[in-house]
């Protein structure tokens, strides 16, 4: 077995997916997706207009991942064995975007843009990469039936906090509690119990559960029979709409910008944008 330190890529940025079960059994199929190799490189796929069944149609869609050593020379000279590997440090860029999504009949959800995108940094001492959300993810021209909603979207906590450390470190600031703490459950009811007054980080399986939505509201007039929780669109006829939603490990962080759980004419499940990254040294 070789020993000799070196650093593991990873990234990886889907545009849609997914899988409907009624009427028809459909594989929500992507033509392109972008994921990156151990030793690095870059991925990149772009789709154009696609439709699947009656209920799902994108206009265009594009993904990227890409993973480098920072300093060329540098990386030149490792190839010489003149440096080591773990001298180096890497940057990983993970990104995907979806312009005009229609999902559903009768009510219809579409969506003008939605992008999301992933800036990470190799570990230092601690062993945990920094992974920061860019400041171009977004989701722009919601609407429901023509019902238009504006997402706000809180994206301070997770580029100022890009390592998992720094978040829960900031956990036991008050500030950070009023700030931010709705994005991630702090203050939240959870399986029946009310949050206590300091707050606490939702987890399981040592997986840290947020959000990126700071608030969804109706532009104007609001839909007749659509109900917002928080992150939460729920939509009669069409099902629910889980929107900005974060996974964050102590190497990894895992964000999916629109999640369905179709329930009506058409059942299945279907997400627009998932973007992951981590990368690592190894062994």
């Amino acid at each position: 077995m070789d020993a000799t330190r070196r650093f593991v890529f990873r990234g990886n940025a889907a545009a849609f997916g997914g899988q409907l079960y009624r009427p028809q059994d459909i594989v929500i199929e992507a033509p392109g997706a972008s994921c990156l190799p151990v030793v690095g490189g870059r991925s990149r796929s772009r789709m154009g207009a696609l439709t699947f069944g009656e209920a799902i149609k994108i206009g265009s869609a594009s993904t990227l991942a890409e993973g480098k050593f920072d300093d060329v020379a540098q990386a030149l000279e490792m190839t010489h064995h003149r440096v080591s590997e773990d001298s180096l440090t890497t940057s990983t860029t993970v990104s995907a975007e979806i312009e005009n999504l229609s999902v559903g009949r009768k009510p219809v959800l579409t969506v003008k843009k939605v992008q999301a995108t992933f800036h990470g940094r190799s570990p230092r001492g601690s062993g945990e990469p920094s992974l920061a959300l860019a400041s171009d993810t977004t989701i722009e021209g919601l609407a429901i039936d023509g019902f238009a909603l504006v997402v706000d979207l809180n994206l301070e906590p997770f580029q100022k906090y890009d390592t998992r450390a720094k978040l829960l470190a900031a956990a036991d600031d008050p500030a950070f509690l009023r700030s931010h703490g709705a994005n991630f459950y702090m203050t939240s009811a959870f399986e029946g119990q009310a949050a206590p007054p300091v707050g606490r980080i939702i987890e399981r399986s040592a997986v840290t559960y947020a959000t990126i939505v700071r608030s969804i509201k109706w532009a104007g007039p609001a839909h007749p029979t659509a109900k917002i929780d928080h992150n939460t669109i729920v939509v009669p006829d069409l099902g629910r709409v889980f929107v900005g939603e974060m996974l964050i490990t102590g190497t990894s962080r895992r964000l999916t910008m629109l999640r369905f759980n179709l329930g009506s004419i058409d059942g299945g499940n279907f997400c627009g944008i998932d973007v992951d990254s981590n990368g690592s040294w190894s062994p």
